[in-house]
């Protein structure tokens, strides 16, 4: 009888799976599209969502500028929420009750992020399409309709 005989070896993970890029990329959301250096959950999501396809980040640019989101449903991302978790025991982020915001460490981290043009040059592209011209409001506007 033949026997089989497996090396474990370490797994890749993708790049947009890892924490510290979601942490990278979340500082830079709430730091371009959101106010006073916060930013919802929901909101969150959902341009963390849109930077996945550009067809979606031109649905949020052409939402701006009508002044109504009318995406019906977004994803939310497992992968955010464990970047999340991390970034809040690191004193990178703290979630208060009106939303996600920047701590001092964060802020440390995002001048770093701001220093290289090249890093996350795609994402800092796309993120300036949208500016702060999505609204909250907007946001929670759309997401009382799944109800």
């Amino acid at each position: 009888m033949a026997t089989l005989k497996f090396t474990s070896r370490p797994a890749p993970v993708l790049a947009e799976h890892r924490p510290l890029y979601k942490i990278a990329q979340c500082l830079l959301i709430i730091d371009t599209c959101g106010r006073a250096q916060k930013c919802s959950l929901l909101k969150l999501h959902l341009i963390n969502w849109a930077l996945k396809k550009d067809s979606r980040i031109e649905d949020l640019k052409a939402a701006t500028q009508n002044k109504q989101l009318s995406i019906p449903v977004w994803g939310f991302d497992p992968a955010l929420a464990v970047a999340l978790q991390i970034a809040s025991e690191e004193d990178i982020l703290k979630s208060d009750e009106t939303g996600i915001v920047i701590l001092p460490a964060g802020q440390e981290f995002l001048s770093e992020i701001a220093s290289d043009p090249k890093f996350l040059s795609t994402e800092k592209a796309q993120l300036d399409k949208i500016g702060k011209k999505l609204t909250e409001k907007m946001v929670a506007k759309t997401a009382r309709d799944w109800e």
